[in-house]
């Protein structure tokens, strides 16, 4: 906010996330009182023992300051530096101007003229983790990305043109506008290549809009080597890399031919029951849902068993999906089997399933630890004898006691969360028999071999009407910073996860929460916990009779409470990307703004893979992110040993994305 010649930096934190412009203007000359006076803030029934000196900052047109002295209030203020200012919280200095991305996405140009400050520019942004969409809409990319050209090899993208952003890049930027003229029918992707000689400066391709189909991201396991426009190199790169693709596109077309000739009956249609199914659900679907129905329904009308991945953020709707796809094959008179990871998981699908299709002929059974031993096994005798159309489980389905009578269909809720004993159980079950895969982020394996072709993939990208992202803080830990998240969702009535995944410590932080803030009641829920116990603790907190809840992972897959608008967790760098995106998952049910709060030890000295793990939770934080992080994890983590590690160095050396659409590409052509 600009006003009076002076301009408000508030700090990155819900509180200015949730006031708009208008607030900012109307208290403008209060926010400055309060932070010369370093007053209290007081919000809501809430407080905080930070002084609004330490939440604004305020910087007066011609004054003199050190640039030093701005970037450290601007990091204490929650704000990060990046080479390139692309969301929310976020400067980046070029030159003699300073970009910053402030709450109320408003970024603000400022240019100094040594230590002086000289002007301010201000322009409205597009919302936190949005896009700048250009040309066709299909190929969308950020300054710095490694992008791959078909002909031309790796290359760091550098901007658009014609683009103001790309003034300071390109000295011909006027003479361009002249040639070319502005707009986005007929711009340019800049994409910077290696020097032609040492000492020269680097060779720059513009690629026009209408050609981003030679245009892909790059996706690797190490920092690509960028090439040289007009080598011999890239060329021969293609080449190497087609003949190993052949090579291993028949090893895979071998593994899965044993699946390809498996054949089953068609399953019919059931219109009146689906009709009914689709009119009880509480929601509208989204296309994305309604477009995956038809896939699914599409496969199950065929005579070959299906093997579809469905990939969709915690929230967008994949359980419904799965569920109508299993009610018109236990309506054909095969068992269905849903398993999933966590007894909380489990129970929820089991009441969900009991809840739509209590009007239905169908008996649906449940297995796993919170079962009476001796209903357990009444339960199984029902399994065996055909009397259970649906049964939904944990792992306890997997136990070799158990037999199906006639098994049709197997749901696998994020699989990656399943050991590797249960994983051979699973591989067992899957001859030949319909597979539907659910997960907000698949596993490396699985997404290989699902943009490989070899597995059916849909996505769910389109959030449900009225869902907003949860806006995400990665900074050290602070008991002030917990006690003021924690507070501030209290004075809205909302609930908290605190995730600390260590059960021993557990203890000690409940009673340390209870003297930073006597007020707020903690329930506390762990895999060792008894069973009533276990549940008891989720009851009163479902019932709003306790105000956080204190957990390992255990809430990362299955609970679900729409009140729960803040998470936090402690030394989050502990959590892997994938995990950490499904807790993340686990708030912003409802329309209400949410917060994630992932905290590190200052104390502790984070890895390369920590720090960047941190780094992709931060910058995807939009909705349908999920498929990114997927992606991001496969980079991080390694194709894994799907036929071995031999694949690497190809996916090296051109990037994942080329490579998986040189293997499809060669897997149609060779099934052909």
């Amino acid at each position: 906010m600009f006003q009076n010649q002076e301009l408000l930096i508030p700090s990155v934190t819900p509180f200015f996330l949730e006031k708009d412009e208008e607030w900012l203007k109307n208290n403008f000359s209060r926010l400055k009182t309060a932070a010369l006076s370093d007053a209290n803030p007081r919000y809501a029934g809430g407080s905080s023992e930070a002084s609004w000196s330490q939440r604004v900052f305020f910087l007066k047109l011609g004054s003199k300051i050190k640039l030093s002295q701005i970037f450290k209030k601007l990091v204490s203020l929650g704000y990060e530096k990046a080479s390139f200012v692309e969301s929310l919280g976020e400067f980046s200095f070029s030159g003699s101007v300073l970009t910053i991305f402030t709450p109320g996405n408003n970024l603000f140009q400022l240019e100094f003229l040594g230590s002086t400050f000289e002007s301010v520019k201000q322009k409205k942004q597009k919302p936190a983790g949005s896009k700048r969409v250009v040309g066709k809409e299909a190929f969308q990319a950020l300054p710095g990305d490694y992008l791959v050209h078909l002909d031309h090899g790796i290359g760091v993208f550098r901007g658009y043109l014609p683009s103001q952003d790309s003034k300071n890049l390109f000295p011909d930027y006027e003479e361009f506008i002249a040639e070319h003229g502005p707009g986005p029918d007929h711009g340019f992707f800049a994409v910077e290549y290696a020097p032609p000689r040492h000492g020269a400066r680097p060779d720059r391709l513009l690629v026009p809009f209408h050609k981003s189909d030679k245009l892909s991201f790059y996706s690797g396991f190490d920092k690509p080597q960028i090439h040289r426009l007009g080598s011999q190199v890239w060329l021969l790169t293609k080449k190497k890399a087609k003949e190993e693709v052949i090579a291993f596109a028949k090893e895979l077309l071998e593994i899965y031919a044993k699946r390809e000739t498996s054949f089953r009956q068609a399953y019919p249609l059931f219109n009146e029951a689906e009709s009914a199914l689709q009119s009880s659900f509480p929601f509208s679907e989204t296309p994305d849902q309604l477009k995956s129905l038809d896939d699914i329904s599409e496969d199950l009308s065929s005579s070959r068993p299906m093997d579809r991945i469905l990939c969709g953020d915690v929230g967008f709707g994949k359980t419904e999906v799965a569920l109508r796809a299993a009610v018109r094959v236990a309506l054909s008179g095969k068992q269905v089997a849903l398993i999933a990871p966590t007894t909380i998981l489990a129970y929820q699908h089991f009441e969900l399933f009991k809840e739509r299709l209590k009007d239905f002929p169908l008996e649906i059974s449940f297995l796993s630890r919170l079962v009476k031993p001796r209903l357990i096994k009444k339960e199984k005798q029902k399994i065996q004898e055909g009397r259970a159309d649906i049964i939904i489980g944990t792992h306890r389905l997997l136990s070799s006691d158990l037999k199906f009578f006639d098994l049709g269909f197997l749901i696998i809720d994020e699989e990656q969360r399943f050991g590797v004993r249960h994983k051979e159980k699973l591989k067992q079950l899957k001859n030949d028999i319909d597979i539907l895969s659910l997960s907000a982020t698949p596993i490396p394996r699985t997404l290989y071999l699902g943009l490989s072709g070899l597995r059916q993939v849909s996505e769910l990208k389109t959030p449900p009407p009225e869902k907003l992202a949860t806006s995400t803080f990665v900074l050290p830990f602070s008991w002030d910073k917990l006690r003021e998240a924690v507070l501030l969702e209290k004075s809205k009535r909302g609930q908290v996860y605190l995730l600390y995944n260590r059960i021993a410590v557990l203890e000690k932080i409940r009673q340390k929460l209870k003297k930073l803030m006597p007020g707020i009641k903690v329930s506390v829920i762990h895999g060792r916990m008894q069973e009533q116990e276990l549940l008891k603790s989720i009851t009163d907190f479902r019932a709003q009779k306790t105000d956080l809840l204190l957990a390992t992972t255990i809430i990362e897959n299955g609970l679900d409470i729409s009140n729960v608008n803040t998470l936090l967790v402690i030394d989050a760098f502990r959590l892997g990307l994938s995990e950490a995106h499904q807790l993340r998952g686990r708030i912003g049910r409802k329309n209400l703004p949410s917060y994630a709060y992932f905290f590190y030890s200052r104390s502790k000295t984070l890895g390369d893979k920590a720090q960047e793990r941190l780094r992709i939770l931060k910058k995807y934080q939009h909705l349908g992110a999920g498929m990114q992080i997927a992606k991001k994890d496969l980079e991080l983590r390694g194709a894994g040993n799907i036929l071995g590690k031999a694949q690497s160095g190809t996916i090296n050396s051109i990037g994942l994305n080329l490579y998986l659409e040189m293997l499809s590409r060669t897997l149609e052509e060779l099934k052909n």
